[in-house]
């Protein structure tokens, strides 16, 4: 609460990243030493280990392009982000912000991408097994693309409605998730959640503010997403299942699940789904295995004098 002493106080703080050891800390003067020259903003990631920070789907987009982010691990820390909003003319930006835009980074991976393509096709003008490797792959490429914009936005809806409107606020493909098939942005501290609880029931009161509306984001090139597309024809009620799970999955991710128990009938639902898939696939593999022993049997006895 000293604003006067606010910068003055913020060159002590030093913080762990995810391009250093465990341990390690920087100044936030030293963070912006290491700044790319694009870069103009400071980025943040509060989670409740370092484990959970390096897992986060939150930084999978920085990660790709080589962006430290500093690590966070209290509600104190959090609090104290949330009233340091500038530093040295920089803003303070938690990475689960949905207005961050990292397209400005992905101009020398273009650049790189680009000549590595005029590389490979002088290569290929030398070797036409290669070109047709190329194709084969290119070809693999075009049927992983993932929903095209329209789909994607098709899913979203649906997804809204599923969940139902009290759930969640908007849906929008997302530009940021690598390996993570989606994310909730623009939320509230899930630090700071838990350290409101933990006053509402020293004060006795076991009655926990409502999760608001949330803001979801999907990767419409992951394989669940994908997986559940297909299924919202074939398999319905699977299918709004397994939303309701990535929903939840997101709110875990950012700190936000009051209560994961609430998760485990529907998880033993899915796991039993799964064990009565792999028995029906072990099933038809034996048949198809029988019948073509049968085949081959048969064929044996004609050949026979």
């Amino acid at each position: 609460q000293e604003y006067e002493f606010q910068d003055i106080l913020a060159k002590l703080l030093y913080f762990e990243t995810n391009k250093l050891t465990q341990d390690k800390l920087i100044s936030f003067d030293q963070y912006i030493g290491n700044m790319r020259p694009e870069q103009k903003e400071i980025y943040y990631l509060c989670a409740p280990t370092r484990e959970a920070a390096a897992l986060s789907p939150y930084l999978e987009a920085f990660e790709q392009r080589n962006i430290e982010v500093l690590f966070i691990y209290t509600a104190i820390d959090d609090f104290v982000m949330a009233n340091l909003p500038v530093y040295e003319g920089r803003n303070l930006v938690s990475v689960e912000k949905s207005s961050i835009d990292l397209s400005v980074f992905d101009d020398d991976k273009d650049d790189s991408g680009d000549d590595d393509d005029e590389k490979e096709k002088k290569d290929g003008d030398d070797d036409d097994d290669d070109d047709d490797a190329k194709k084969d792959a290119d070809s693999t490429d075009d049927n992983e693309k993932g929903l095209e914009p329209h789909e994607a936005m098709e899913f979203c809806s649906w997804m809204k409605t599923a969940l139902g409107d009290d759930k969640i606020n908007s849906c929008r493909p997302s530009k940021r998730l690598v390996s993570s098939p989606a994310i909730v942005t623009d939320n509230e501290s899930g630090s700071m959640r838990r350290m409101m609880r933990m006053v509402d029931t020293s004060e006795g009161n076991r009655d926990y503010a409502p999760l608001p509306k949330q803001n979801v984001e999907i990767n419409p090139s992951h394989a669940l997403i994908l997986g559940i597309q297909r299924l919202r024809t074939t398999e319905p009620v699977l299918a709004k299942v397994l939303a309701e799970q990535v929903y939840d999955n997101c709110l875990v991710a950012a700190g936000l699940l009051d209560d994961g128990r609430t998760m485990l009938p529907r998880l033993n639902d899915l796991m039993v789904a799964l064990v009565k898939g792999a028995d029906a696939l072990e099933k038809a593999q034996d048949s198809s295995n029988g019948s073509s022993t049968s085949t081959s049997s048969d064929d044996d006895k004609t050949k026979s004098p």
